[in-house]
């Protein structure tokens, strides 16, 4: 049985049974938000993924290594991974992904229309920003019969990837969210920075997509969710205090 004098002891004084013991404090919430230095961030950023995408889309795929990789990734595929890597190209696609999303926050709109807001309206933001990548840089797809490709993909938009972006700019959607609100992000990158390498790993995979193409993905969905934070911060902070204060200045 334990000496009820050995917290004094100790130097600590001993609660009562029904004490409650405080956790740790949360992250504060934002109360302004940092515009410019989140406008040079993502704007540099962006600068920086288009002049590697030019320069890539320049030397060529045979020459970066990248081409040789995705022989070499086709090189060792088996059936459960080639099933695993066609299933997150359907749902990480162009139609599935959007639903998905739409669906997740009209569940979230139940509960915070702030969060619902967000997640959704940063995630396509951070999607769609690849759209001007593959509009200036017009990438060659892998060449399909080269890599032994799983799907089928013939337009010059292989720079940066589609699918990776979704899953990027989703994750750093509800990371920002979450900070907005002063709630902690640790739980968000222990599952969402696997989320996001596993996403681009099985474009790699399916022959869909070079090495750069993946990466430049998340800095295009990293880059424009910092801008579109700095630009429409001010209203964001507003739509959540006005939800969880009634504030309306």
């Amino acid at each position: 049985m334990k000496n009820p004098s050995a917290d004094t002891q100790a130097g600590r004084m001993p609660l009562p049974p029904d004490t409650a013991v405080p956790l740790p404090p949360g992250p504060p919430r934002l109360s302004r938000i940092p515009r410019v230095p989140l406008i040079v961030t993502g704007a540099l950023l962006l600068v920086a993924g288009l002049v590697v995408g030019f320069t890539v889309n320049t030397i060529g795929a045979q020459s970066t290594g990248e081409l040789g990789l995705d022989v070499t990734l086709a090189g060792h595929r088996d059936g459960v991974l080639s099933a695993l890597a066609r299933s997150i190209n359907v749902g990480i696609g162009p139609v599935i992904a959007p639903i998905l999303l739409l669906v997740g926050c009209a569940i979230a709109w139940r509960r915070s229309r702030f969060v619902a807001v967000s997640v959704a309206g940063l995630t396509i933001a951070g999607w769609l920003s690849v759209e001007m990548g593959k509009l200036l840089v017009h990438r060659a797809r892998p060449p399909m019969a080269t890599v032994h490709a799983l799907v089928t993909e013939t337009k010059a938009d292989s720079y940066p990837s589609g699918h990776t972006a979704f899953a990027a700019a989703f994750v750093f959607a509800l990371a920002a969210t979450l900070m907005l609100v002063g709630r902690r992000t640790r739980t968000v990158w222990l599952v969402g920075v696997p989320f996001i390498v596993i996403v681009g790993a099985s474009r790699l995979y399916l022959g869909a997509h070079y090495l750069t193409d993946v990466v430049a993905s998340v800095v295009f969905a990293g880059a424009t969710v910092l801008l579109v934070i700095a630009v429409l911060g001010p209203w964001l902070l507003r739509l959540r205090d006005r939800e969880e204060f009634g504030v309306t200045e």
